[in-house]
């Protein structure tokens, strides 16, 4: 059998991902922030980037994976990304659901070819942001639902991502068990470092995502890598099973440590744009530590994958 995330990481030590897809595709023109039209959602531009652009501009997503490939990268994520039917339907693209995650994979797998591993993106569904707890069966189904449509497509692993709940990824990886694939299960905090938004520190989420079936655990978004090492940190020290770090690439600040909150988020990134340095730096202390997969998210272009290529290199 082709060797999967979980032998790669244990023979490896480090395996270096891809960085980010809707926000840079939105910057070339191709994916809409919804910054204009926004009335649905948890907060300015949150109804929007969807990955409609998997069958709307082909090529613009082949050329991205292509990039990240000749940057470094051994895993290229399939843009499912908010691709669940709910979120798609909000954005007006319901009926293609299936078009799309299908299409994400297909591309993604065209590129790899033998040369990376190809992920499935799972992300919040963005209904316990605006119903509670109550959400909890609608949301299951439709992250079910998704799930399986990513192991039909043929992706060799999982990645359940930017979850700002707990719970929600609870019940997440309880779908993800059912399809049997490896699971890279990861975080995001917001609005502050110390706690996920239904109150849990990042060691008790590293903890759970493990008891609950996780083979890879950690934490993507919101934090720029500086930021985001004491939470990798924090993890790595509460769990026996590999962990995951892909940092945004924005600069926060301690009264704002989310970039999605800052007042820059989505349309004046650029002014917050961190150096490529940073990620070189932060691959180097990655590796140090012990991470087991790493890779960038929002902000995160092939230049910055090359940099982290640099900061894994053995005599870095």
């Amino acid at each position: 059998m082709p060797e999967g995330i979980l032998e790669r990481i244990e023979r490896q030590g480090v395996v270096l991902g891809d960085g980010g897809y809707l926000i840079e595709l939105e910057r070339r023109g191709y994916v809409d922030s919804g910054s204009e039209r926004e009335t649905v959602g948890t907060g300015r531009g949150s109804g929007q980037f969807t990955p409609e652009v998997a069958v709307e501009h082909p090529q613009a997503l082949r050329g991205l994976h292509e990039e990240f490939l000749l940057a470094g990268s051994q895993v290229l994520q399939a843009l499912t990304f908010f691709a669940t039917r709910e979120k798609l339907t909000r954005a007006g693209y319901g009926a293609q659901t299936e078009e799309i995650n299908e299409a994400a994979v297909r591309i993604a797998r065209e590129v790899a070819a033998e040369a990376a591993l190809v992920a499935g993106s799972v992300a919040r569904t963005q209904l316990f942001e605006r119903e509670g707890s109550a959400a909890a069966s609608h949301a299951r189904d439709l992250l079910a639902e998704q799930i399986r449509m990513l192991r039909s497509a043929g992706v060799d692993f999982l990645i359940l991502e930017t979850f700002f709940r707990l719970d929600e990824m609870l019940l997440a990886l309880e779908c993800a068990r059912e399809s049997g694939l490896p699971v890279v299960a990861t975080m995001s905090f917001r609005p502050t470092t110390r706690a996920s938004g239904d109150g849990h520190s990042p060691a008790e989420c590293a903890r759970a995502m493990a008891e609950a079936g996780a083979h890879v655990v950690g934490v993507n978004c919101e934090q720029e890598p500086d930021r985001m090492l004491p939470v990798v940190r924090e993890m790595r020290a509460a769990v026996d099973v590999p962990v995951a770090a892909q940092p945004a690439a924005f600069r926060t600040t301690d009264e704002i440590p989310a970039f999605t909150k800052a007042p820059e988020f989505p349309d004046e990134l650029e002014t917050i744009q961190v150096s490529r340095s940073r990620f070189e730096d932060f691959a180097r202390a990655a590796r140090q530590e012990g991470v087991g997969l790493i890779g960038g998210c929002c902000g995160c272009t092939a230049s910055y994958i090359r940099a982290m290529a640099r900061g894994l290199a053995p005599s870095a």
